[in-house]
């Protein structure tokens, strides 16, 4: 009579290869945005989940005790490894959108900030802009399809199981922020130079002839400045963005090939007999 139990064999492997997987979907660029409900991430997990088990050596796929206090922290360094090839990805987006909102702040369109509904926040509209973009060149470089495969290529250096706590890239993170941080000023630098200079005529303006009044049209024409100079310097922004997004990508790739499991890690626990 057929039993559940060789099916049952897998589910402690197969959670945490699920695990694993989850974890790129919380900081991944657009898999981890609110507007895609959490049914929808859940289901894209298992799939992915679903797609790499069966082709994991039986030895990453032996029986394990189910009981928590044994899971629990072999479970969080899955998902540890998971999230830092997500927050890799994802912080040279950040990058941008903190760019957006300097460029709001400067040119006063930040005093227009609008709620969005999905993130249950109020956004600048610039940084939202730019956020956009920034999803839009990750997708257009193959960014999801090395996401997905640097968490693949995880499971041949870490086997199921044998994730540390201490396999967490922070090196690699804070370079990477410092080079974010650079990114943001190298993308919002034209408008603040432009709206310095503008900043500097309207003053002198102001002083020589004072029957002007310089503050009411001020606001009007450093918008107008600021769109103008994002339209125009469209082609730099998506250039300087892109090298960043691929610089990201191949520091993921490279971490991912360089893992290698910790002696110190918990592992999974020995077969399970069956009587």
């Amino acid at each position: 009579m057929p039993t559940l139990g060789p099916i049952l064999d897998h589910v402690g492997p197969f959670l945490l290869v699920l695990f694993r997987i989850s974890g790129v979907l919380v900081f991944a660029p657009m898999l981890a945005s609110s507007v895609i409900p959490a049914r929808v991430r859940m289901l894209i997990a298992a799939a992915l989940a679903l797609s790499v088990y069966p082709v994991l050596p039986a030895a990453q796929t032996r029986p394990m005790e189910m009981d928590v206090l044994s899971l629990l922290p072999v479970a969080i360094g899955e998902v540890l490894i998971g999230v830092a090839i997500g927050l890799i990805a994802a912080l040279p987006i950040f990058a941008l959108q903190l760019a957006g909102l300097i460029m709001g702040q400067q040119a006063g369109i930040a005093l227009g900030q609008v709620y969005n509904p999905a993130l249950e926040a109020e956004v600048d509209v610039i940084g939202q802009l730019m956020v956009y973009a920034g999803i839009a060149i990750f997708v257009s470089l193959g960014g999801l399809e090395t996401l997905f495969l640097a968490a693949a290529e995880t499971f041949k250096s870490v086997p199921v199981g044998s994730a540390g706590w201490t396999l967490g890239p922070v090196d690699l993170i804070s370079g990477l922020v410092a080079s974010g941080f650079q990114l943001a000023l190298r993308v919002s630098a034209p408008v603040l130079c432009i709206i310095l200079i503008e900043t500097i005529a309207a003053a002198l303006l102001a002083k020589t002839i004072p029957q002007i009044n310089v503050q009411s049209v001020g606001f009007a024409i450093k918008v107008i400045i600021t769109l103008l100079v994002l339209a125009a310097s469209a082609g730099a922004i998506v250039h300087a963005a892109g090298g960043d997004i691929q610089d990201a990508l191949n520091a993921v790739g490279d971490w991912t090939r360089d893992l290698a499991p910790m002696s110190a890690a918990p592992s999974l626990s020995p077969p399970l007999t069956r009587n």
